[in-house]
């Protein structure tokens, strides 16, 4: 909910009532997060329900759950159930409710991240990377190069050690050795 706050403040423009996703998308938001199963995650109610619990019509909801997809926060699955209808030889299926399922944009998730004060999965896979070194040698790679007496050799290795700490893998990605 803060990262969705964040973002309807920064987007808006000075004289505007509202930011990019309006007012009705965060009341929309908050219902939303109300009503997720505790359990199962479950989160399916009709617009024209949301529309009746928020008192705003069913294009408003429509139109706020949209803007919602658009920027990232929300998204769903359009579900259909089977129809049995014996004057009809055709199969044929009618839409039910949608199954909304939370989402976050990836600015959204690195202000949140500050937020909680979590560190990314690349500060995460360093600080394991530096674990598994120390442990290795007792200690860590600074440390190693620092004891190197040639200052030569001590500023090629310095070189390469920061070389080989900026080009980590992006996030989600993991190097692994040629087979």
């Amino acid at each position: 909910m803060r990262a969705i706050e964040h973002f309807e403040r920064t987007t808006k423009e000075p004289g505007k009532r509202n930011g990019k996703l309006g007012h009705i998308a965060i009341d929309v938001y908050r219902l939303l997060l109300r009503l997720r199963g505790r359990k199962n995650g479950r989160l399916d109610p009709t617009y024209a329900w949301l529309a009746d619990q928020l008192k705003r019509s069913r294009s408003a909801i429509g139109e706020a759950i949209a803007r919602l997809r658009e920027f990232g926060f929300l998204d769903w699955y359009r579900r259909t159930q089977v129809v049995d209808d014996p004057d009809r030889p055709d199969q044929y299926v009618e839409q039910i409710s949608n199954a909304f399922f939370f989402t976050i944009p990836a600015k959204a998730a690195e202000l949140v991240r500050r937020m909680l004060g979590r560190p990314t999965e690349a500060m995460r896979d360093a600080a394991a990377r530096r674990e598994r070194d120390t442990k290795a040698t007792g200690f860590t790679p600074e440390q190693l190069v620092a004891g190197v007496e040639n200052a030569g050799l001590r500023a090629v290795l310095g070189d390469l050690l920061s070389g080989l700490s900026s080009a980590s893998p992006p996030s989600g990605h993991r190097s692994h050795p040629a087979r």
